[in-house]
């Protein structure tokens, strides 16, 4: 029997040092061996026929999974300081359950996990025919083109991981939420990070291909920035034609222009051109968390932001505003806008806090008399002449249900309205929305928790398909910090992409945020 991992930052005891993890294979299966997990399990350690199938996929505190001889496991996180079992599982490169082990270890004071693995009598949990073991765990096979893949809005799987390097200049790190896209090949994910103490802020675009790899271009340092502003606002980010635009704003600076916004152009794999045109305003300006920018022709759209208190939305051409903007809700404090758009329509939400008013329109000047609703957040999208806004019903920190509602071009009244409650625990911090084709999907995050919601049907009436929590899936970067709802979701014929960043200030051990892809087709 010998060591054949050894995880150095495994995990760390809250106000202690690091823990670490050896797993103690036996030399009779240690050849056939390519998957190792591990599953902490909260005081208690489960018997060798419990583990026959590997660690259990609920029911654990945490659970990694890497391949043999990986010099960089992943790491398990922060436990609390108290008594674990720590289960183990060799997997063969089918997913056969080769060994087992399971310590039980009190981490306030232990610093070293030594876990012995015993090799199972007749290995058990190989993958079938048509699956991959990945991580160790059985997924459908990815090969490209697979007929199968993502059929009735499956929603596995395809690929996920983090996004890139914090800023990290003066130790302070302000981060947007993030903005996605559907390109040709796939998605587009931008987001920008601000470091108020050296007055540097920078904007960052990845490309998420259909396979789910990832690929996250140069960042792009914004011009004219000043220490100490208030950067915490969204970005905007459309794509349509080949091109995209991402929409920054900035706040006045000393001795600088006005405030206003910078825009940026982005190619679909991710890289942003380093000048911005900047377009200045009469006043500070921000951006709302999701749909801050739409495009309805290539190079041509709109803009919506938070102009004075009044929800405000301003024609976009190539990098240029075209006029001022046009207040389409100026009721007091406005502190959200967002838009969709269609080649038929465009759809305009604003919310104060605890109520959202939608107006619909062939453009912004005729739109009609809002639709009002409740809701402390929502979100906004548009497919053909509906649009869909998911809010939560002004329940705020109750936790109760999430309410959506459909609306039509021309229409007198809600076309349809629903409620869900999302799978994860305690009330929803903030959410958003995609449409595409007949399905209709909602992104919410909870406290350390995202979930997928998706709904079927979504041109008439609307009936629940399917529901995700990403952190079910270890595959998934973890969402044990997320907090503060920074995340984006969107959809195309054949994929689904959720992206979100951990927190508006990225503590030092917070990651910048991470993403995941399924597979999500007729």
């Amino acid at each position: 029997m010998g060591i054949v991992a050894l995880l150095a930052a495994g995990a760390r005891c809250q106000g202690n040092p690091s823990v670490s993890f050896e797993i103690l294979l036996p030399s009779s299966v240690a050849d056939q061996a390519q998957w190792m997990e591990i599953g902490v399990l909260p005081g208690a350690c489960l018997s060798s026929a419990q583990l026959g199938g590997g660690v259990p996929t609920s029911g654990t505190v945490a659970r990694v999974a890497f391949q043999k001889g990986d010099t960089d496991p992943p790491a398990v996180g922060d436990l609390a300081k108290a008594s674990y079992g720590f289960a183990a599982a060799a997997r063969g490169a089918d997913c056969s359950v080769l060994a087992t082990g399971c310590s039980l270890v009190d981490v306030t004071h232990a610093r070293d996990v030594s876990i012995p693995l015993t090799a199972t009598t007749t290995p058990v949990g190989a993958c079938s025919a048509g699956e991959t073991c990945d991580t160790g765990r059985c997924i459908p096979s990815l090969a490209p083109g697979a007929p199968s893949l993502g059929a009735g809005c499956s929603m596995q799987l395809v690929g996920a991981g983090p996004l890139g390097d914090p800023l990290e200049l003066s130790g302070s790190d302000v981060a947007s939420a993030p903005a996605v896209a559907v390109t040709e090949s796939g998605f587009l994910v931008g987001y920008r990070e601000y470091d108020p103490g050296a007055g540097v802020a920078r904007v960052t675009a990845a490309a998420v291909d259909a396979g789910g790899g990832i690929t996250i271009g140069a960042p792009a340092t914004l011009p004219s920035q000043c220490p100490s502003q208030d950067e915490s606002d969204a970005l905007g980010l459309a794509y349509l034609g080949g091109a995209g635009v991402i929409v920054s704003a900035r706040p006045a600076c000393s001795g600088q222009a006005g405030a206003g916004m910078d825009l940026l152009a982005v190619d679909p794999e991710g890289n942003v051109q380093m000048t911005s045109s900047f377009q200045p305003t009469a006043a500070a300006v921000t951006l709302s968390n999701a749909h801050a920018a739409a495009l309805t022709a290539a190079g041509a759209g709109w803009i919506a932001l938070v102009d004075q208190g009044a929800a405000s939305v301003v024609g976009l051409s190539g990098l240029t505003t075209q006029g001022k903007p046009l207040p389409f809700v100026t009721g007091p404090g406005q502190v959200l806008a967002e838009v969709a758009a269609t080649d038929r329509m465009v759809a305009l939400l604003a919310g104060d806090g605890s109520t959202l008013r939608l107006q619909l329109g062939a453009g912004p000047s005729d739109a009609g008399v809002p639709y009002a609703t409740a809701g402390t957040w929502g979100a906004v999208a548009a497919q053909n002449a509906r649009a869909y806004v998911l809010g939560d019903g002004g329940g705020g920190s109750s936790g109760g249900p999430l309410v959506f509602q459909a609306y039509d071009l021309g229409g007198s009244a809600v076309s349809f309205s629903g409620s869900f409650t999302p799978p994860g625990q305690g009330a929803a911090v903030r959410g958003d929305v995609a449409l595409q084709g007949d399905r209709v999907a909602f992104a919410v995050e909870q406290p350390g928790s995202i979930s997928v919601v998706v709904y079927d049907h979504a041109s008439t009436t609307p009936t629940s398909l399917r529901s995700v929590l990403l952190s079910d899936d270890p595959r998934v970067p973890a969402q044990t910090n997320v907090r503060d709802g920074r995340l984006a979701i969107a959809m195309s014929d054949t994929r689904l992409l959720v992206a979100w960043l951990t927190a508006t200030d990225l503590g030092p051990d917070d990651p910048v945020g991470g993403y995941a892809l399924y597979a999500c087709a007729p």
